[in-house]
């Protein structure tokens, strides 16, 4: 669980007792004010979000009984992710879809194209991982963190029944963010002149990537916190991709969803 003063860990070991640990870490949209800014906190927010997660990971697995990584291997590893992700999700389906469609003639329906091969893959390679029994459990979690935080966030008692209750779906899900992302890539690319370039259509992709991570933000800071006919269809799509992100939980994995939120609120002492 990440808050803007700190980040927590909770880690169910292998006797059945739960090992929680909470970080003090000030985010970086609570250290700088220009970081706030509408198209800037977005950008600044996705590289927190992962920030953490990588660390989170890397001390779960720790905790598991897994070997250490290095720091330096942990980097490492994250930035190999991320080159890996950028060519699957950003620069194969701009390729492809240039196959398919001259971008010169009509640069919005190439674009078009391109995010709905996007999405072929990326629905491809989350049903890949779910045939997975690891990442099942690990989506099972992401479903308990969901109801721990729509229970803290209605002022109910983090209870085990009490979350347990809640839905599993959340607006400000990062699944709905990789959607949200889908959306403004069609808008933002479709803008970028001489697309009939191969090698500068590609480059844009990258160039152009933290304007269209910021306005998806923007999508989804919006969506969550309005009730108006655009927002609730917002919603409705992400609520529709974390159907491939999020399962229902079971009530020990509700346990340590619980400790963790308990942990970075800092309404327990913890390790």
């Amino acid at each position: 669980m990440k808050a803007p003063w700190a980040w927590a860990l909770a880690v169910r070991l292998p006797d059945g007792r739960i090992h929680v640990e909470r970080h003090e870490e000030t985010a970086l949209t609570q250290r700088y004010p220009w970081t706030r800014l509408p198209l800037v906190r977005g950008v600044v927010a996705l590289w927190d979000a992962l920030s953490v997660s990588y660390r989170a990971l890397a001390r779960s697995a720790e905790l598991q009984g897994e070997e250490p990584m290095p720091k330096g291997a942990m980097w490492a590893s994250m930035a190999l992710g991320i080159l890996l992700g950028l060519g699957l999700f950003i620069l194969l389906p701009g390729f492809l879809a240039g196959l398919l469609l001259d971008p010169g003639q009509n640069a919005f329906l190439y674009n078009l194209l391109a995010g709905l091969l996007k999405v072929g893959l990326l629905v491809g390679y989350l049903l890949l991982l779910r045939r997975s029994q690891e990442f099942r459990r690990f989506f099972m979690y992401h479903g308990a963190e969901h109801k721990a935080i729509h229970a803290y966030e209605k002022g109910l008692p983090l209870t085990v029944e009490h979350v347990m209750a809640q839905p599993r779906f959340h607006p400000r899900c990062g699944t709905t963010f990789i959607a949200f992302v889908i959306l403004a890539s069609v808008l933002v690319y479709s803008l970028v002149p001489a697309p009939e370039v191969l090698w500068w259509r590609l480059l844009a992709r990258l160039l152009f990537l933290p304007l269209v991570a910021a306005l998806a933000f923007e999508l989804l800071y919006l969506s969550a916190r309005h009730e108006d006919p655009i927002s609730r269809a917002l919603r409705a799509l992400g609520f529709r991709f974390q159907t491939l992100t999020v399962e229902e939980p079971t009530p020990d994995m509700v346990e340590v969803a619980i400790r963790s939120t308990e942990a970075v609120l800092g309404r327990e002492v913890v390790a």
